[in-house]
């Protein structure tokens, strides 16, 4: 007999959900350019391992400028024309070595010779022979000396250690673009008060080779009052780069994709196969020759080697907010191959490099670095759409937190009864806004440390969920004009306090709970420990799991050792801007959506508000039959002095009388 096919076995729906939800953050996560720029940058494990697993195309980060990564000179050398000074020999006026970075252009140099000087020896025979006809060239494949119309694509994508001009350590940079005649002033985009500006800007600007062979890009500082300052400024050859053979042009992808709602869609004007072509036409190799062997392998023979299409170590993969991640079909197996070769032969690949500022007037000395490229097409040709690299914008959220309970929390002062009591309250902030603190009332006479609110804090807030980052906008001091833009950490401050009367608030314990790295929270106060915060292998993100409730430590390290001194239990709740207007709630216990109020023992109340429940309920329920007996002494003792002052006025009435 056949056994029955046993089914599949499913995961739980809670299971798939969380993987579902897992899948679309990623997806965010490697969504836009800027995701392959932190890629390139480093410092996020979980975005390199993103882009290895799912085998997507990266940038190649170069810390310094890509001309000392390259020689562009392979066509023409730039040799200096310098014009001598009055004491110096006019023979020896002209020096081929180039100025430091930095150092002024124009105090003694007039100009550059573009070209190439190249010394052959030949024989008696070869020089007969030269007489007699017409030689062979030994500069093949030389640019044309017609002037090329070009579109250059100035991409800034941001600015790292800016030297601060302004009272107080700050600067506000714009970018000014110049190349020939054509200035581009971005004076309007300045960034306030940052030395370190996303800029996340691109520019073009089209010109005429070789008359416009170079490209300036200044970063000033922008001035309400006064005018602007140069910070440092930075010249690309543009004319080496587009005749080397390197593709200095548009740096070579690692994938070639023609999928166009792809951010890595191939963005250069020629296919990998026509770039290999001109590639060997300008080293003057013969054309690549494509065939396939027996097996069916193809080959390419490029410079008399030969190179045989190499299987892809995985699928390629887009993500698709919203959809599963689906494998891309692959382009042209020539197309493949040919993007092998080049990326072996020492093409220039898709890239940002590092520049370097410098200013006249501090010549030598960095003033900052810039994290830029350039793209150079010819403008007669189809010009490929430009890389969206805008800054990423920020997305709203609403954070709710609800303080359930608190539980073991130390006690902090004594009744006039002895015993250990805590007027408990709790605060709540995010980072960075401090001065928009929440707070829960007060349950007054907690004499074990437990505390019930039943409170609702609202925070909404302004996240780039790619970076997990709040996005904040306010004045940094009070005499600024204008507000700046701050990135912070998705914090949340959680602060136990004791409430006083006619002195300060007494901080009990505290808490930073950072969303997007938060620890899991214990199921009851009995298993909430300080060793929650010691796991860095269990945190999650809010902004992922949406929910979290549960009980989180709080503690104090005042004295440099944390030490636990109580329980909160909240719920976390993470909501967009629609999700939250969708299902509304009100702050405290208030409509919409009130909360119960709290079961709290009959004696938290304020004392002050009721003194005479407050002698009810400390004084008469404990020393009630020791407050009868000292009325009842009392009023004996009143009657024995009635006695003793009324008697003997009694004695001598009743005397006299009878």
């Amino acid at each position: 007999e056949v056994a029955p096919p046993q089914p599949e076995p499913t995961q739980p729906k809670h299971k798939q959900y969380h993987d579902e939800q897992q899948r679309d953050t990623e997806d965010v996560l490697v969504s836009d350019w800027w995701s392959k720029y932190y890629e390139a940058v480093g410092g996020d494990p979980k975005l390199k391992r993103l882009f290895r697993e799912r085998n997507l195309p990266t940038l190649k980060l170069y810390n310094r400028e890509l001309e000392q990564e390259f020689n562009f000179c392979d066509v023409m050398q730039n040799i200096p024309i310098n014009k001598p000074d009055n004491d110096i020999s006019s023979d020896e006026g002209s020096s081929d070595e180039e100025e430091e970075p930095g150092e002024a252009e124009g105090r003694h140099r007039v100009g550059f010779f573009k070209g190439s000087l190249k010394i052959y020896e030949i024989t008696d025979e070869m020089y007969q022979s030269a007489l007699k006809e017409q030689p062979k060239l030994l500069f093949s494949n030389l640019p044309t000396n017609q002037s090329q119309d070009v579109l250059i694509r100035v991409y800034v994508a941001a600015a790292i250690g800016l030297t601060p001009l302004d009272f107080g350590g700050s600067v506000d940079p714009y970018l000014v673009i110049k190349c020939g005649k054509t200035s581009i002033c971005d004076k309007d985009k300045y960034i306030r008060r940052n030395v370190n500006p996303i800029f996340g800007r691109m520019f073009q600007v089209r010109a005429k080779l070789p008359r416009d062979s170079k490209i300036s890009v200044s970063v000033f500082d922008h001035d309400l009052i006064g005018t602007n300052d140069l910070i440092g400024s930075t010249t690309i050859d543009v004319e080496d780069r587009y005749l080397s053979w390197r593709r200095a042009s548009c740096g070579v992808a690692q994938q070639y994709i023609k999928k166009r709602s792809s951010k890595d869609r191939w963005r250069d004007s020629l296919k990998p196969v026509d770039i290999l072509k001109r590639m060997c036409l300008l080293k003057g190799w013969t054309s690549p020759q494509f065939r396939r062997d027996a097996s069916g392998t193809l080959k390419v023979l490029v410079g008399g080697e030969t190179y045989v299409l190499e299987k892809k170590k995985g699928p390629l993969h887009l993500p698709h907010l919203g959809a599963p991640v689906a494998p891309v079909k692959s382009s042209s197996e020539r197309n493949e191959l040919a993007l092998q070769v080049l990326h072996k032969s020492g093409v220039t690949p898709e890239h940002i490099e590092t520049r370097t500022l410098y200013n006249d007037d501090c010549p030598g000395i960095p003033q900052g670095r810039l994290r830029m490229w350039i793209d150079i097409f010819p403008y007669n040709e189809s010009i490929p759409a430009p890389v969206v690299i805008n800054p990423r914008e920020p997305e709203k959220y609403v954070l709710r937190v609800i303080i359930w309970n608190t539980e073991d929390v130390i006690l902090d002062e004594t009744n006039i009864m002895g015993d250990e009591m805590s007027d408990i309250y709790v605060r709540t902030y995010l980072e960075g806004m401090k001065k928009k603190k929440q707070e829960t009332d007060v349950h007054y006479r907690s004499l074990t440390g437990e505390g019930n609110f039943n409170w609702r804090m609202i925070y909404p807030m302004n996240v780039i969920i790619q970076e997990n980052k709040m996005v904040q906008e306010k004045k940094l001091k009070f005499w600024h004009i204008e507000k700046t833009v701050t990135k912070v950490d998705p914090i949340l401050h959680v602060d136990v306090l004791d409430k006083d009367v006619f002195s300060k608030d007494d901080k009990l314990g505290w808490a930073h709970l950072d969303l997007a790295r938060l620890p899991p929270p214990a199921r009851s106060a009995k298993h909430c420990t300080l060793d929650m915060y010691e796991k860095e292998d269990n945190r999650m993100s809010l902004f992922d799991r949406k929910k979290a409730h549960g009980f989180w430590p709080v503690y104090d390290d005042s004295l440099g050792e944390r030490t636990l001194t109580g329980k909160v239990e909240m719920e976390l709740e993470i909501l967009t801007e629609a999700e939250a207007i969708e299902k509304p709630a009100g702050k405290g216990r208030e409509e919409p959506n009130p909360l119960d109020p709290p079961q709290r023992p009959e004696t938290s109340f304020n004392w002050l508000s009721n003194p005479w429940k407050v002698f009810v309920l400390l004084i008469w329920r404990r020393y009630k039959w020791h407050l009868i007996l000292g009325l009842l002494v009392l009023l004996l003792l009143l009657f024995i002095v009635l006695m003793a002052y009324t008697a003997p006025a009694a004695i001598n009435n009743a005397i006299f009388s009878g």
